[in-house]
């Protein structure tokens, strides 16, 4: 069992990982710039469905409850807040959407999660209206920014995070020596920066741009978030963030006019509201096409670990994948083939 681990990357991945390790006892440090353009800036909803076909998320079962308990866990451990309950009120688009949302929401695998219609929901002049609306249960959101600074308050204060760049000449893959120390394992958990890092540079790892607006208006209800188009959140003193754009092969951190345009145009789509840009952030997220993580070993080079790709729904399922990994890490247990790097094993022969 190694006991002795480096985590390059203190975003969403490299934190829920290192607590996982600590939690079984390995000896963690953790290597990140203090830096962040893709977890502090996202929206970190956790939201039970997938919309477009109005499905349940990928394996919801086992992430959300798990996913729930482990921030609420965090705040404990570190005396920070930034957990969340939220309800998230959907729009229908058409009457063949609210028709499925009926039909799902009257089977009883899906009734933990969506609300049945009420007459409420019908007549709820809070946005457009055309089709009525329905409330999604369970959901929550993390306040990224929140959850990194104070879990890189607590890694700072336990003598676990230190602040410098990543230098690949430190690096020695075969030893997993970096800047002269040998760790018994190594796990890359760069985001969207691993895609400049040879180790794992054989992997599809994307670079998805997203911009986000925060808006003021008291116009809007602060008791949940709306959907269509674009997310609204509610997140306090009348704010919300409205996002987000995707622009897939992007790794610029500099806000677009143009993105700004369609956040404006998709939040006047869902409603008629007053309000006040107050910001517009970028930030960029890593993403694989099959929409699964990247998660293992690498093929090459004994205790040399990834975990990354987590893209939207990241939030929601790096709590369970955190904890799996480092059971595979510590104790070589096997990981879901679906998030396995080892699906990708042909690229590094060719």
């Amino acid at each position: 069992m190694p006991q002795k681990v480096l985590i390059i990357g203190a975003g969403l991945a490299g934190i829920c990982l290192a607590h996982r390790l600590l939690e079984a006892g390995a000896h963690v440090t953790m290597m990140d710039a203090g830096q962040n353009h893709s977890s502090a800036v996202a929206a970190g909803m956790v939201n039970p469905m997938v919309f477009r076909r109005m499905n349940k998320s990928w394996r919801l079962a086992e992430f959300l409850k798990e996913g729930s308990d482990f921030y609420q866990q965090i705040e404990k451990r570190t005396g920070g807040q930034f957990y969340h309950p939220l309800v998230i009120r959907r729009f229908f688009s058409s009457q063949q959407e609210k028709d499925l949302w009926d039909e799902k929401s009257n089977d009883q695998s899906y009734e933990p999660y969506l609300e049945k219609i009420i007459q409420e929901d019908t007549l709820n002049q809070s946005a457009h209206n055309l089709f009525g609306s329905g409330r999604v249960k369970a959901a929550f959101w993390v306040h990224a920014a929140n959850w990194l600074k104070e879990n890189w308050r607590y890694f700072t204060d336990q003598e676990i995070l230190i602040k410098e760049v990543f230098k690949a000449q430190k690096w020695e893959a075969e030893s997993k020596h970096y800047d002269g120390i040998q760790y018994d394992a190594v796990a890359f958990c760069m985001g969207y920066l691993q895609k400049n890092e040879a180790t794992f540079g054989y992997l599809p790892l994307q670079q998805t741009k997203g911009q986000i607006l925060t808006i003021e208006s008291s116009q809007i209800s602060q008791k949940e978030s709306l959907n269509r188009k674009c997310f609204v959140l509610p997140v306090g003193e009348n704010l919300f963030r409205v996002g987000a754009t995707y622009e897939w092969n992007n790794s610029s951190l500099h806000t677009t006019q143009e993105a700004k345009q369609t956040l404006i145009e998709n939040l006047n789509a869902l409603g008629s509201f007053d309000y006040q840009i107050r910001e517009q952030i970028a930030g960029v997220r890593p993403t694989v096409l099959d929409r699964r993580p990247l998660m293992g070993e690498h093929p090459k080079l004994q205790g040399v670990f990834i975990f990354n790709g987590l893209g939207t729904k990241g939030y929601m399922m790096a709590p369970t994948l955190a904890r799996e990994l480092a059971a595979h890490i510590l104790d070589s247990k096997g990981l879901h083939p679906e998030t396995c790097i080892s699906r990708f094993n042909d690229l590094l022969l060719n």
